[in-house]
C-alpha cells in the first residue's frame, strides 16, 4: 500500500497554457446569456433602431456597459464564494508569475511566433491551503525554484506554513482563505487535537507547552483571552492575573473563578509562588505513582489521569514593571520570575501551564528564557514590525506580516499570526465574538462547575534535598552529581539553594538519556523540555 501510494502520488494538476485558455472561455460563458438576450430584443426592436441613430447608439452602448458590469459582478462573486472558481484563480495566478518571470522554454518555429512549453509545475488546493510543487531534477530553473517560495506568498497574499523536500521536488505550502476557518468563541474547546482556536488551528499544549499573546490596543486580545478561558475552564483549573484590574476582574465573583482571579500586586505575586508550589506537589504525586505502579519511567499528567491547571498572566510587562519599581518588593520579585521560570521550564509534564498576554512586545519585556521556552506565539491586531520579529523568532525574520483592515469590504477585528517555535507563522483570525442578546461570557461562566486540582490524591508531602541529598536519591557519585549540575547551569538552568522534587524528575531524565547513549549536552536539553 505504501508503494503505491509513492507511484501514485498526487502532486497537483500541472499549470500550463489551459489555465489561461479556461479563464477566458469561464468569462464567455457568463457573458453568452447577455449575447443572446441582446440578440433577441435587437430583432424585436429593430425597426425602431434603424428609424433613430441616436437610439441604436445609446441602446448599444447602454446593453455593452450592463453586459460587462453584470457578467464582471458575476466573476467576482463567483471567485469570493466557491472554491472551485478560486482554484482555478490561483493557477491563473501561478501561471502569470511563472510567464511575466519567464519561467518557461520557449521553442523556435519557422514562419512561426515561438511556442512556449512551461516546466513541471503543480498545484493542489484544499480547503485552508495551497501546495505548489515544482520539479527540479537539475532542470534550467532549479535555483529559482529553490528560493520562489517568498514570492507566491506575495503571489497569493497567503502565508509560507512550510516547505517540503523530496527527491527531485519541493512543495511550498500556504494558509489560503483563512478566515473560513473562523469559528465563534462559544465553539472554543478542548478536543483530541488540543484548543481549537480555529477549524484548522489547535494549541497543543502538551507538546507545543505555554501561550504567548500579543495585541494592540482594540486588535482582539481580550475575546481572544476570554475564549481560551471559556475553552480551559471546562477541563482544568484556570488562575488568572490581571493588573489592568479590568478585563477578568468582574468573573471573580463567580464560583468557578471565585479566589481565582487576582488584581493586588502582592496577591498576584503570591499566586504565582502558589502555582509554582502546586507544581512541586504535583510532581511528587506523579513521583508517588509511579513508584505505586512500579514504573520504569515517569509519565506525564495525563497518564495518572490529573487535570491540567493554567496560569494567565495578563499585560505582564506591566505586572513586570510594577513589581521592578518598588524597592521593597525587589528581593520577593527575584523569587516570583525564578518561580515562573520553573513553571515554564518544568510545567509541562505536570500538566501546569502559563498564558503570557501583552501589547506589542519589545526585547526587554520577556527575559530570553521565558520567551525561548514558550513554544506557542499569537498575534492579533496591529503590532511593529519588531514586536514580530521578537514573537515568532529568527524563522520569520524575513516574513512581511501584513495588517489587513478590511476582507471583501468589510472592516475585520482579531486577525494576527499563530505560530510554534521554530516554524513558520501563519494568518490566523481570532474567534468570532456572538451578539450579546445571544450569547455573553459571564453567562456561560455563571454554569460551568468549579474545577480543583487532585490534591485529596496527593497524599506525598513536598520534599527538599541538598547536593548531597539529591546524588545519593539518584544513586550517582556527588562528582557526577555535579558534572551534571555543571551542564545544566551552562543550559540555563537556575537552582535555588535547596533541590525540589521537580529537579530530582530533571535530573532522572538526563541520567537515563545519558545511559542511552546521548551526549551530556543532549540530554540535559531534552531534561529541560
Amino acid at each position: 500500500m505504501k508503494l503505491l501510494k509513492q507511484i501514485f502520488h498526487f502532486k497537483g494538476i500541472k499549470i500550463g497554457k489551459k489555465d489561461k485558455t479556461l479563464q477566458k472561455i469561464i468569462v464567455i460563458v457568463l457573458l453568452l446569456p447577455f449575447l443572446l438576450l441582446f440578440g433577441f430584443l435587437t430583432y424585436l426592436l429593430l425597426p425602431q433602431l434603424l428609424s433613430n441613430y441616436i437610439l441604436l447608439i445609446v441602446y448599444i452602448i447602454l446593453f455593452i456597459a450592463v453586459s460587462a458590469l453584470a457578467t464582471f459582478f458575476i466573476y467576482r462573486l463567483l471567485h469570493i464564494k466557491f472554491w472551485f472558481f478560486k482554484k482555478l484563480e490561483n493557477r491563473r495566478l501561478l501561471l502569470r508569475h511563472l510567464t511575466e518571470n519567464r519561467i518557461f522554454y520557449p521553442i523556435k518555429r519557422k514562419d512561426k511566433k515561438d511556442k512556449i512549453k512551461y516546466p513541471a509545475v503543480y498545484l493542489k488546493q484544499n480547503k485552508y491551503t495551497i501546495i505548489v510543487t515544482l520539479e527540479l531534477r537539475g532542470g534550467q530553473f532549479q535555483d529559482k525554484f529553490l528560493n520562489i517560495g517568498g514570492a507566491l506568498e506575495v503571489t497569493y497574499s497567503a502565508d509560507l506554513m512550510g516547505r517540503i523536500d523530496e527527491k527531485g521536488f519541493v512543495s511550498y505550502v500556504y494558509s489560503a482563505d483563512t478566515i473560513l476557518g473562523r469559528i465563534s468563541a462559544k465553539d472554543v474547546r478542548v478536543v483530541d487535537k488540543g484548543l481549537m482556536l480555529m477549524e484548522d488551528v489547535f494549541w497543543d499544549y502538551v507538546h507545543d507547552p505555554h501561550l504567548l499573546v500579543a495585541g494592540g490596543t482594540g486588535g482582539g486580545k481580550t475575546v481572544l483571552l476570554r475564549s481560551i478561558l471559556n475553552a480551559l475552564l471546562r477541563v482544568g483549573v484556570v488562575e488568572i492575573l490581571d493588573p489592568k484590574q479590568s478585563d477578568f476582574e468582574s468573573y471573580s465573583q463567580l464560583d468557578v473563578l471565585n479566589d481565582r482571579v487576582e488584581i493586588d500586586l502582592v496577591q498576584m505575586m503570591n499566586k504565582i509562588k502558589q502555582f509554582k508550589e502546586n507544581m512541586e506537589i504535583r510532581y511528587a504525586t506523579m513521583r508517588q505513582f509511579k513508584k505505586d505502579r512500579n514504573e520504569k519511567e515517569l509519565g506525564n499528567f495525563q497518564s495518572y489521569d490529573l487535570k491540567p491547571a493554567f496560569l494567565i498572566i495578563d499585560e505582564f510587562p506591566s505586572f513586570r514593571a510594577s513589581m521592578l519599581e518598588q524597592r521593597e518588593l525587589m528581593p520577593e520579585a527575584e523569587i516570583v520570575m525564578a518561580s515562573l521560570k520553573q513553571i515554564i521550564l518544568k510545567g509541562r509534564q505536570a500538566g501546569f501551564f502559563a498564558i503570557i498576554a501583552t501589547q506589542n512586545v519589545k526585547a526587554d519585556d520577556l527575559p530570553s528564557t521565558l520567551k525561548d521556552n514558550i513554544m506557542t506565539r499569537i498575534s492579533v491586531g496591529r503590532l511593529s514590525q519588531f514586536s514580530y520579529e521578537v514573537i515568532f523568532g529568527e524563522e520569520n525574520k524575513n516574513k512581511y506580516f501584513k495588517y489587513i483592515e478590511q476582507i471583501n469590504g468589510e472592516r475585520v477585528y482579531g486577525r494576527g499570526y499563530y505560530g510554534v517555535f521554530g516554524s513558520p507563522a501563519r494568518e490566523f483570525f481570532s474567534p468570532l465574538m456572538p451578539k450579546p442578546e445571544e450569547w455573553e461570557y459571564y453567562d456561560e461562566f455563571e454554569t460551568l462547575e468549579r474545577l480543583e486540582l487532585e490534591f485529596d490524591k496527593q497524599v506525598t508531602v513536598v520534599k527538599t534535598y541538598t547536593g548531597q541529598e539529591l546524588s545519593e536519591e539518584l544513586a550517582i557519585d556527588y562528582r557526577v552529581f555535579k558534572k551534571y549540575k555543571s551542564e545544566f547551569e551552562t543550559a540555563g538552568q537556575e537552582f535555588e539553594k535547596t533541590y525540589s522534587t521537580s529537579d530530582l524528575i530533571m535530573f532522572e531524565r538526563a541520567i537515563e538519556c545519558r545511559k542511552s547513549g546521548k551526549t551530556y549536552q543532549e540530554a540535559i536539553s531534552e531534561a529541560i523540555l
